[in-house]
């Protein structure tokens, strides 16, 4: 995907999105780690046109993220202007004689590149196969607003009375003016609720929710934790990077509610058999 687009993330420009669904144009055989249904660029058409460059991109995008789980700090950034500097690079291929050729040998090199670094592994750290991806790409519902709602929710996260696992929903609060209220799940599925200060500063309340009150509806499920979704995680997460390019947690579906089996109650051992 072709860094003009806007989207910046330290995979770069690859939707992590089209790993689990990449709806290809008629015309287009290929499936990158990018959505072909939307490619508008030249570069975007000419890799969803071509397998050969469709398996390259899906494969360098993998090489990328699996990169990423094991670096950090200085080593991470680096990495990243790298590879940035390689996404910027391959438009240089549509003025050579053979576009295609140009691209075949510039994604097999870095892969190569990347391959041989002494820190890649292809030891996942986690089940979720998925490279990182910019939250502003895949929020969904109340999470397109995540990143305004991060501050809050760290409060919240540090004053909760254990660990939460997710939190479920977040809106404006509409008693205060910038507060931030907070549905949080706990690690035993109990639920809090949270107001706290859209700059992150304090906390005005935390409680569990009563028998009567309407709870917000849960809407994508946000794990805090950025180094892997909790077990039972439902669905599979996207890994997310917020607005400086630094693992922010994971989103995932919202968990479908749980419904109770019916009880068939016990034989009576002293009921009269039916007559038939």
């Amino acid at each position: 995907m072709n860094p003009s687009t806007g989207t910046t993330a330290l995979l770069a420009r690859p939707v992590a999105a089209a790993l689990l669904a990449c709806i290809a144009l008629s015309s287009q055989a290929g499936t990158p780690s990018f959505l072909c249904s939307k490619a508008k660029t030249w570069l975007e058409k000419t890799v969803c046109a071509s397998d050969r460059l469709s398996e390259l991109d899906l494969e360098l995008a993998t090489v990328y993220a699996r990169l990423l789980r094991v670096t950090t700090g200085e080593t991470q950034k680096k990495l990243a202007a790298e590879q940035n500097r390689f996404w910027a690079t391959r438009n240089d291929c549509r003025a050579k004689p053979d576009p295609v050729g140009c691209l075949d040998t510039l994604y097999a090199d870095r892969i190569a590149t990347l391959r041989a670094r002494p820190d890649f592994t292809e030891q996942r750290p986690t089940q979720v196969e998925l490279p990182p991806e910019t939250l502003s790409s895949v929020g969904e519902g109340w999470s397109k607003s995540l990143g305004k709602y991060r501050k809050a929710i760290r409060a919240c996260l540090r004053r909760a009375p254990a660990p939460a696992k997710a939190v479920v929903a977040a809106w404006n609060d509409e008693q205060r003016d910038n507060a931030v209220g907070v549905r949080m799940q706990g690690p035993n599925d109990e639920i809090w609720m949270c107001v706290a200060a859209a700059s992150g500063l304090e906390v005005f309340s935390l409680r569990e929710p009563n028998e009567y009150e309407t709870l917000p509806e849960p809407g994508p499920t946000y794990y805090p934790d950025p180094s892997s979704p909790p077990a039972g995680a439902c669905g599979t997460p996207i890994q997310i990077l917020d607005e400086n390019d630094a693992p922010a947690g994971w989103l995932g579906p919202s968990c479908a509610p749980k419904v109770a089996k019916p009880v068939e109650p016990e034989p009576d051992p002293e009921a009269s058999p039916e007559v038939r």
